[in-house]
């Protein structure tokens, strides 16, 4: 009995701890309709063609593993706020952001525009828009 308290304080603290790095990177969001860009699938592929853009995935590692926009730069939406000094050179280009369908890629645009990234653009539907865009997917 005395094991089963360790483990339900041990999983409270955990899901503190998550629901606080949470309200760190989705502070201020509201979702995708809050003054986020967002572009189907065909824009994007031109916008990565004629713009430079580039594509931030922010899926997680199995999810970017198992497919993925050529040449696309794996930033998980929980390694965010840790590794944006990663993104900071594209400053000056169109940066598209990915997920699975969309919702988290765009609070990833929504914490990027919160820390000066003017030109953020959120895949519509995500990889699976992509996908059924029959644009071009790796793995």
């Amino acid at each position: 009995m005395g094991g089963s308290i360790w483990i339900i304080l041990i999983a409270v603290i955990g899901a503190v701890v998550l629901m606080r790095l949470s309200s760190r990177i989705f502070s201020g969001t509201g979702g995708a309709g809050a003054g986020i860009n967002e572009i189907d699938a065909t824009e994007a592929a031109r916008m990565i063609s004629e713009q430079n853009a580039i594509v931030v995935d922010v899926r997680t590692e199995t999810e970017y593993a198992a497919g993925r926009i050529p040449d696309s730069l794996h930033v998980s939406l929980r390694q965010l706020p840790d590794r944006i000094d990663r993104l900071e050179r594209y400053k000056d280009r169109p940066i598209v952001v990915n997920c699975r369908t969309g919702r988290r890629s765009a609070s990833a645009c929504a914490y990027l525009a919160q820390n000066g990234f003017e030109e953020v653009y959120n895949l519509k539907g995500g990889i699976r828009a992509w996908a059924h865009a029959k644009q071009s997917i790796v793995n």
